[in-house]
């Protein structure tokens, strides 16, 4: 994706923001569901063809009033609260984009490991990568969801939700010695303080920790798809 492209495909957002912010707070009009429409069809194209997971599961405005009513969200701040945070992490990566800063290397390969069924990962992967390049950088939770991303991988391609990398590791059948890599990266996220549990002492991890786990990760991802779906046609 170009500077171009990400500012047009941030504008579209917005926009679409815009019109589920004005439909559930007072500011109706008759033709809005059928520019809402309209409208998230091309955001879904242009996220697709972007490799991001879409967030946003409300394809009509009804549907999203419906929605803001059985979760009881009776305030016009609670529910522009809810919208805002549905983009929040493609927007910040959009604006990255718009910045030149650096894509990891390991970026388009996750991505395009993170199709069909692993489409969901992609928000825990945006998730990490947004925590170190924020303005507030959150290193202990980018490391989290880097290793999360890499269990939630396991739990979908092994078809057990409830499942841990520690246990599902072993019945993935992967080389030896990479087992034991992937493990020992959940190990040391479980181990240190603030990332997947709490803590007492100040954190150690900084960016350099943050990034060599979200390339990491990003590799482990593109090893385990590729395996599992290979060993899956092969059976």
């Amino acid at each position: 994706m170009n500077t171009q492209q990400a500012l047009e495909l941030g504008a579209q957002i917005l926009q679409l923001q815009s019109l589920m912010i004005a439909f559930v707070a007072d500011g109706r009009t008759k033709e809005q569901p059928a520019e809402y429409r309209e409208l998230f069809a091309w955001v879904q194209i242009g996220l697709e063809a972007s490799k991001y997971a879409h967030p946003n599961p409300h394809r009509s405005l009804e549907v999203f009033s419906a929605f803001c009513k059985l979760q009881e969200m009776k305030t016009y701040a609670s529910r522009r609260t809810y919208v805002e945070e549905l983009y929040s992490d493609i927007l910040l990566d959009l604006k990255r984009i718009q910045a030149h800063k650096p894509t990891p290397k390991n970026w388009a390969k996750a991505n395009d490991a993170l199709s069909d069924e692993l489409s969901l990962v992609r928000v825990q992967w945006l998730k990490a990568k947004n925590f170190i390049v924020a303005a507030a950088p959150d290193f202990e939770n980018s490391v989290k969801e880097s290793i999360s991303s890499v269990e939630s991988c396991l739990m979908i391609l092994l078809k057990e939700p409830n499942g841990t990398l520690g246990k599902l590791i072993k019945r993935a059948g992967l080389d030896e010695d990479i087992e034991r890599l992937i493990s020992q990266a959940y190990g040391f996220a479980s181990n240190k303080d603030f990332v997947r549990h709490g803590g007492t002492n100040d954190s150690q991890l900084g960016k350099e920790e943050a990034e060599f786990f979200l390339e990491f990760s990003g590799s482990a991802i593109v090893y385990i798809t590729t395996k599992l779906k290979r060993a899956s046609t092969d059976t």
